[in-house]
C-alpha cells in the first residue's frame, strides 16, 4: 500500500523534495514513461502537465536504465510537481483493460490515484508557499 509522502524545501527557493520510498520513487517513474510514450497529442500533454514544457528526465532518472535507477527523493520544481500530479491523476482515466493498465504502468489504477493523493496530501501538510 502506498504511505504518506513526506515533502520539504527543496536547495533552492520553487524547489519541493518528495521524500519517497523505492515503490513510490517507481510508480512515479512509470508513469511519466507511460504517459510519455501513450499520450501522442500535444494539446493533451500540455492540458495534462501545464501549459509550459515541462522535463522530468533528470529527477525520476527517465534516460537511465532501470537496473541502473538509484531510487530516493525526487527534487522537482512546481511546474514539475504539477505535471507528476497532473499525469497521476490523468493516467487512470485511458481505456485499457485493467490488466492491459497494470502491464503497461506496473501497478493498478487505485495505487496511481493513491500516489496522487499523497502527494496532494504532503504539499498539503507542509505549509511551503507555491
Amino acid at each position: 500500500m502506498i504511505t504518506e509522502v513526506e515533502v520539504r524545501r527543496g536547495r533552492e527557493d520553487g524547489q519541493y523534495v518528495l521524500m519517497v520510498d523505492d515503490r513510490q520513487f517507481h510508480l512515479l517513474r512509470r508513469a511519466v514513461i507511460v504517459f510519455s510514450y501513450q499520450e501522442e497529442s500535444a494539446v493533451v500533454r500540455a492540458l495534462v502537465t501545464g501549459a509550459e514544457d515541462v522535463t522530468l528526465a533528470e529527477p525520476l532518472q527517465l534516460d537511465v536504465s532501470y537496473d541502473d535507477v538509484v531510487p530516493g527523493p525526487v527534487e522537482l520544481t512546481f511546474a514539475q510537481l504539477h505535471a507528476v500530479y497532473g499525469i497521476l491523476t490523468s493516467l487512470p482515466t485511458v481505456t485499457w483493460a485493467e490488466e492491459e493498465f497494470v502491464e503497461r504502468v506496473g501497478d493498478f489504477r487505485e495505487s496511481v490515484l493513491r500516489m496522487a493523493l499523497v502527494l496532494r496530501s504532503g504539499l498539503l501538510t507542509s505549509g511551503l508557499p507555491v
